[in-house]
């Protein structure tokens, strides 16, 4: 433990005689340099990387305010969960200016009308019973408008808040068509930064706007469905491909969460597809229109290119802020002090025997970033699974062997490795079962969004087989050429999509996550599968 007596003992002469100092690669815990740190620049005051600098240069390449879709929905959406202290940082990463908290801004339907019903009053007349009431009858409004048709006979209070907010809708339309980069900063809170907490920083990170970027996506689904509503097929597909467009380019944020609510803003596009597919009042021409802009969208941003960069950099940040300031780094994801994870104490543990070499344990961790990488890679997904399972099962193995006393002597006899060199090894092995994300669960949800925008344009063509024939083919291979360029091959199962003729139209699925064949039940059906399916029923 010289090494961190040593630099201690070096900030705490430079504080205390108000001297700026830029730290020698001799007074880092860790070697700057790709097979440790992975980057060696931007670097921080104190000699390591600075990781979110290094993501705001990677993710802002090309973007600037007129083409970053961020700075069109934050004119349109206000400055809503960005504090006084993080505003004018945040905008001005972005290349704006600072948004007034009060201005006029799209107001969501739910705070439409929790701002219209206030907070309950015993002397207002009414009941906290019929209070509750009404509050119940907004949220079944709104659940019905995002996902089914309406009219303002159906439902009066969305069109209200329809009517109240046309001009933003039209504007987050305008946006998204005109914009084609997306990129919101990531910036650290002030109350982050120098206030004595010893935390990661990039783990630290806040993601404002990622959430209100979905709740756009169902406004748009909204208007969608009021336009279905009135026969409006042509304004109902703009909105379709807009929030898709939306949730292509939110995912092109560089962090997981970033790119599972661009999967979840895709979704919400899918469901409005189904609606127009089945619309009795579409054209063939529409129908044309729709599948050509379907295969015209932006490709999804890859999951495992999130975890090869972003993921891997708040391991190795996380790693480095340990080895400065002890297991107290961790308190932000283990949980908290009063009821500490077991892992905290492993940490603990190891710290105390002064057996780490930190520039194994960031080695080791690259190691296994690189290989979850390459498992992530593999295109066929049932191989896939078969190799995420078996690298997952050998992490696991080899995390709990690092814990038992025998299996540690043997290797302290056996491996050649000195003591430091497996100490360290441990180090690395709970460091990375704690902070690797679910990959498979991660790479589960973008193919699942990528096959049902897949179905969705095999169903097209299968409309356009029944507007020129009056009937619906007895196979997918009648539909090649003439109405689909290709037949997408079911991620799931690795072979052709399942589709058979029914009584009044027709079944299409593909396998789900779980790779089964559920017979076209999804998880809303009577018996629940996790097939994606359309069943056409005219």
């Amino acid at each position: 433990m010289r090494l961190v007596n040593r630099f201690s003992l070096v900030l705490a002469c430079v504080f205390a005689n108000g001297i700026s100092l830029t730290v020698q690669s001799d007074d880092l815990l860790v070697t700057i340099s790709k097979e440790t740190t992975r980057i060696t620049s931007p670097l921080k005051p104190d000699g390591y990387p600075d990781y979110i600098a290094a993501l705001n240069q990677q993710l802002r390449k090309d973007v600037t305010p007129k083409n970053n879709l961020a700075v069109g929905i934050w004119k349109i959406t206000g400055p809503i969960e960005l504090s006084d202290e993080m505003r004018p940082l945040f905008f001005n990463a972005l290349g704006m200016d600072d948004q007034p908290v009060d201005g006029d801004y799209l107001v969501d339907f739910y705070n439409y009308y929790s701002e219209y019903l206030g907070q309950y009053d015993a002397d207002a007349g009414i009941s906290l019973d019929e209070f509750e009431l009404k509050q119940m009858q907004y949220g079944d409004a709104y659940d019905h408008a995002v996902n089914k048709i309406w009219s303002k006979e159906t439902h009066p209070e969305v069109f209200d808040w329809r009517e109240a907010n046309l001009n933003h809708i039209q504007d987050i339309l305008k946006a998204i068509e005109t914009r084609d980069h997306y990129f919101n900063p990531y910036v650290l809170s002030p109350n982050k930064q120098g206030d004595g907490e010893f935390v990661p920083e990039l783990i630290s990170i806040l993601l404002p706007g990622v959430q209100r970027s979905r709740e756009l996506a169902r406004t748009l689904a909204i208007d969608a469905h009021y336009h279905l509503g009135l026969g409006d097929i042509d304004g109902a597909m703009a909105n379709s491909i807009a929030i898709h467009k939306m949730g292509r380019l939110t995912a092109k944020g560089g962090t997981l969460v970033e790119g599972l609510v661009g999967v979840a803003i895709s979704d919400i596009a899918s469901s409005v597809d189904r609606k127009i597919i089945s619309s009795s009042k579409i054209s063939t021409e529409q129908l044309k229109e729709h599948l050509a802009r379907l295969q015209a969208l932006p490709t999804m941003p890859s999951m495992v290119d999130k975890i090869n960069i972003t993921e891997r950099y708040m391991y190795l940040d996380t790693t480095i802020a340990v080895a400065k300031y002890g297991p107290s780094a961790l308190s932000i994801t283990t949980g908290s002090a009063a009821k500490p994870n077991p892992i905290f104490r492993q940490v603990a543990s190891l710290l105390s025997s002064g057996f780490i070499d930190w520039d194994n344990v960031m080695k080791n961790g690259n190691y296994w970033y690189d290989e979850f990488y390459r498992v992530g890679t593999i295109k066929d997904i049932p191989t896939r699974n078969r190799a995420y399972e078996v690298l997952e099962q050998r992490l696991e193995s080899i995390v709990e062997d690092s814990w038992d006393p025998a299996t540690l002597v043997k290797k302290v006899l056996l491996s050649g490795k000195s003591l430091p060199e497996l100490t360290s090894d441990q180090m690395s092995y709970v460091m990375v079962s704690l902070l690797l994300p679910a990959l498979s669960a991660a790479l589960s949800a973008e193919e699942r969004a990528l096959m049902t925008n897949e179905v969705s344009q095999v169903a097209i063509s299968l409309e356009l087989f029944h507007h020129a024939n009056s009937r619906y083919p007895s196979n997918l291979a009648a539909l090649k050429g003439t109405y689909i360029k290709r037949l997408p091959i079911d991620r799931f199962s690795g072979k052709g999509l399942q589709y058979s003729l029914t009584d009044k139209g027709y079944l299409l699925y593909s396998f789900g996550r779980d790779q089964k064949d559920n017979q076209g039940n999804t998880f809303s059906d009577p018996v629940p599968g996790d097939d994606i399916s359309i069943r056409r029923e005219r």
